[in-house]
């Protein structure tokens, strides 16, 4: 995309917008994967830290997605 442009947040969603370089999405060493424990079950979830920025669930998931099927080798 290139500006301009405008963005409708959804409040409920996502506190803010903000670029990050495909790049970073694209290299592994940006890739982290955490637990917890919620009701009494371990979850796991996807997260990519960007500058200020945690990046994690559906968006983090979404992006690893994105990088798994970009960087898969043709079949």
């Amino acid at each position: 995309m290139h500006p301009p442009f405008e963005l409708q947040l959804d409040a409920f969603e996502v506190a803010e917008a903000f670029e990050v370089p495909l790049g970073h999405f694209l290299d592994p060493a940006n890739h982290q994967r955490y637990s917890l424990v919620h009701e009494g079950r371990e979850r796991h979830f996807h997260a990519m830290p960007y500058k200020d920025y945690f990046i994690w669930g559906a968006t983090a998931g979404i992006l690893m997605s994105l990088y798994r099927l970009l960087r898969e080798p043709e079949r």
